[in-house]
């Protein structure tokens, strides 16, 4: 099973939107995005460096530094069964 690591950005912009009671939709009504491409851009599965400074912007987070900085990581997850 593959578990998603996501970025200090994507979780940074995660919690501004929840502290502006903000949807992944009211941000893709926003910038006239549909709500896939937003959300593949803050769950870190694209990287366009438009966007993510948009969006950085937007909710007054830091641009990060290089395209890695944003983009999310899946690392096989080892089960136990007890």
């Amino acid at each position: 099973m593959k578990k998603r690591i996501y970025s200090k950005w994507s979780k940074d912009i995660k919690k501004a939107m929840i502290d502006r009671d903000l949807t992944t939709k009211d941000i893709a009504d926003k910038f006239h995005w549909t709500t896939q491409y937003a959300s593949s851009i803050i769950n870190g599965r694209k990287y366009y460096r438009e966007p993510v400074a948009n969006i950085s912007v937007f909710l007054n987070v830091p641009i990060p530094k290089g395209k890695n900085a944003t983009l999310s990581k899946e690392i096989e997850e080892l089960i136990h069964e007890f």
